[in-house]
């Protein structure tokens, strides 16, 4: 061949765009005589300012924004949501403890502007009553509030009874970024890790990265998932470009290392709006799930890309003495109107179930009121089958 003609060749192979499967299917089926469980994950949960004035304002209850999609929460075994920000009670911007100055918005101790976050405490109830069952707490704004942040808010979520994964109490190097949790017969583990912290140094080496130092998250992942107690490991990175729905190329390398390494799922957050998902079968020949942003949950910003999240669900399926597979997936649109997040349903919005149809196809979409089974077991184009 010519050389100019393969060396031309070669450039279009490594510059070519990554394409992505809208609708995916499981070869696992539903078989309600094997340990299943489902889990939803949501994205990026930001307060902003507008948003933490009008629930000050009205019933100070930072639920009072998502309430409505507490239904689509509920409808899984196992929620997960990410954090983005600090919930450290009276920890002011430059990390003094002003003790308890109650529910207020103060632009100091609590504030959801100028890049620098912190809520009341009180948004782990809230999570916790609507149904979440776990919080990623790595991200750009962990370290809002400093060490004694992130400290004050692993100690908050817990007595709270909703754990975090990704971050790690000071003064403990032997502390852990990720969590096993027992849903419906399944042991699941959880990590979390961000890409940055928004230039604010970790001294106290309490976030996990998901690219440097990268042999440390590959390694946490291996053990984590070849233990016998553990069924199946997700992580959780805080990840990628704002604002754009292509993936990097860091992002795409390092979710595939996840998954050889032994991860089944990769469900990323950041950007502020939808990236895509795909399956991925690993170098060992697990299918495994990637959703690369989940966009906003929770956000005061501007326009139909940032108003529009998705709840997505995952299926597993464990048979005796195996590791645990995918079955199915499944996904739910969601739109901030005002102060308020609502659900998205057949009629709702041509425009957000298209803009959602564009990144997740339309096969997995889960009607407000739908049962996930209707979907997510019927969906697999094996359904049915008895497989080995």
């Amino acid at each position: 061949m010519n050389f100019k003609l393969l060396l031309g060749l070669f450039t279009l192979a490594i510059h070519a765009p990554h394409t992505y499967a809208k609708d995916l299917t499981y070869s696992t089926r539903c078989d309600s005589t094997n340990a299943e469980a489902t889990i939803s994950f949501v994205g990026d949960i930001l307060i902003h300012k507008a948003l933490y004035q009008t629930v000050v304002r009205e019933s100070q209850h930072f639920s009072q924004i998502w309430k409505n999609t507490d239904g689509l929460i509920q409808k899984a075994n196992f929620s997960v949501a990410n954090l983005e920000g600090p919930a450290a009670l009276g920890i002011d911007s430059n990390g003094r403890d002003r003790g308890d100055i109650g529910f207020v918005y103060d632009g100091q101790v609590y504030s959801g502007t100028n890049f620098l976050f912190n809520y009341h405490p009180r948004i782990f109830s809230d999570l916790k009553n609507s149904g979440y069952d776990l919080l990623t707490s790595a991200n750009n704004h962990a370290l809002d509030r400093y060490s004694v942040g992130i400290d004050k808010t692993i100690q908050a979520a817990n007595e709270s009874g909703l754990p975090t994964v990704g971050t790690r109490v000071s003064g403990n190097p032997q502390g852990l970024f990720y969590k096993i949790t027992i849903i419906n017969r399944l042991r699941v583990a959880f990590l979390g890790c961000t890409e940055m912290t928004n230039g604010m140094a970790d001294n106290d080496n309490q976030v996990l990265t998901c690219y440097k130092n990268s042999s440390r998250i590959l390694g946490i992942i291996s053990s984590v998932s070849k233990r016998p107690d553990v069924d199946a490991l997700i992580v959780l990175p805080h990840w990628g470009s704002e604002y754009t729905h292509t993936p990097g190329s860091e992002q795409i390398e390092f979710a595939r290392k996840y998954i050889d390494a032994g991860a089944i799922a990769v469900v990323g957050s950041h950007p502020h709006v939808l990236q895509p998902w795909e399956k991925y079968i690993s170098k060992d020949g697990r299918e495994s799930l990637i959703i690369y942003s989940l966009g906003n949950f929770v956000a005061g910003q501007a326009g139909l890309a940032r108003k529009t999240g998705t709840v997505a669900y995952l299926g597993l399926s464990k048979k005796e003495n195996q590791k645990a597979r995918i079955f199915g997936v499944g996904y739910t649109p969601t739109y901030r109107s005002d102060a308020r997040l609502n659900p998205i349903g057949s009629g709702d919005s041509p425009e957000v179930l298209k803009h959602v149809a564009s990144m997740y196809g339309t096969k997995a979409r889960v009607e407000p009121k739908g049962q996930l089974a209707a979907v997510m077991c019927t969906s697999n184009s094996l359904a049915g089958q008895v497989l080995e």
